[in-house]
């Protein structure tokens, strides 16, 4: 049991990032032990009413976005999360112990996404708990003044805010250096936050009108999140058109088609940075370009039935054409062709062969013998 515990990954960080993280964490489970509240029925079914909306929320998240956001976080981009759309409600409108609690039903179901890869290290999963638990405390001490509420609503979700970009902001410079934040907290990273914070406060204003209509917030975090994980994948194409090793793809793509209801692998027997590039330029919604075999590449579509994945490749078949590429394109589909990664991969190998027959035989058909 202790050599287990002496493995653990949290002991290889540097010593004034581990000094850091125990800080952060030991604080947040302090705090509420001294800012006690009484806690009436209503706050218990407004905070199960909030924990109900996170779990719906990273269940969506676990089954259409999170292999995505697992691909683009090993680019180098922090994943979109708008938990903070219900945590910042949770820490204005509950006392600090059950708005903890609905930190903590958050975060546990925030974990599988995270892991979806099987490769997240759990400390850091930890820490971001803590960070959003001393968020949602600072949030709710600023509530527990008697300031009048449009000042203490303003200064909470200031605070929340403040605090929660300070733990990340100095844990990541320590961890990796300043210098690395400024690929990390990108423009759209900031305005995703922005969203997520006016939806968190549009929650907090329909709790006195209705609290029910707290529902609405819901399918609004869930369009900003999928716009936000289509331009985090635009922006990751732009700057790497490079393919994927044939294992990271493979790796990903596993993960993706098993995720997903459905989902496309378009095949291209030919590995020209020029079809990459092609692939790229049609922004077509592909999630991962990787080299399968010795000669071809791959395209991953996450969330695209077959029909479309059949429009995008007569046009990738006329963009490569057009740009002077040999290559034929093959398509598979799930669940038309398949339920899992095996199977797409053995049907689009299967058509590009046929394919490829074709065209050797319409090659050597000479001109003079077409009557």
């Amino acid at each position: 049991m202790r050599r287990k515990f002496a493995n653990w990954q949290v002991w290889t960080v540097p010593p004034a990032v581990l000094a850091l993280l125990l800080a952060t964490e030991l604080a947040a489970v302090v705090a509420p032990i001294a800012m006690s509240a009484p806690i009436t029925l209503t706050d218990f079914w407004l905070a199960a009413l909030l924990a109900s909306l996170c779990i719906g929320y990273s269940i969506d998240r676990l089954t259409s976005e999170a292999a995505r956001s697992a691909l683009i976080t090993q680019r180098g981009a922090l994943p979109s999360n708008l938990l903070a759309t219900w945590l910042l409600p949770a820490a204005i409108l509950l006392p600090v112990r059950l708005s903890c609690a609905v930190v903590i039903v958050a975060m546990i179901c925030e974990w599988p996404v995270k892991n979806i890869a099987g490769t997240a290290q759990l400390y850091r999963h930890v820490y971001s708990s803590a960070r959003a638990l001393i968020a949602v405390e600072a949030a709710g001490g600023v509530m527990a003044n008697s300031w009048q509420l449009g000042i203490r609503l303003a200064v909470a979700v200031l605070c929340y805010a403040i605090v929660e970009y300070a733990a990340l902001v100095i844990a990541v410079g320590l961890a990796t250096g300043f210098p690395t934040l400024r690929f990390m907290l990108t423009p759209r990273v900031h305005l995703t936050e922005l969203l997520t914070l006016t939806v968190g406060v549009v929650a907090v204003l329909l709790r006195y009108e209705h609290i029910p209509l707290i529902w609405l917030t819901l399918p609004v975090a869930i369009g900003i999140q999928r716009v936000a994980m289509r331009s985090e994948i635009r922006e990751a194409d732009r700057a790497e058109c490079r393919p994927m090793s044939q294992k990271v793809w493979t790796t990903v793509a596993t993960e993706v088609v098993n995720a997903c209801a459905t989902s496309s692998v378009l095949r291209i027997d030919s590995n020209d940075p020029r079809a990459a590039a092609t692939v790229a330029q049609l922004q077509a919604g592909c999630d991962a370009i990787g080299t399968v075999g010795r000669s071809g590449l791959a395209v991953l579509l996450a969330d695209c039935p077959g029909p479309n994945a059949d429009s995008l490749a007569l046009r990738l078949r006329s963009a490569l054409n057009s740009a002077g590429i040999t290559a034929n394109v093959a398509v598979a589909a799930k669940p038309r062709d398949g339920q899992s990664l095996a199977d797409l991969l053995a049907v689009s190998e299967a058509e590009l062969i046929t394919r490829d027959a074709a065209t050797r035989s319409a090659r050597s058909v000479r001109p003079d013998a077409v009557s």
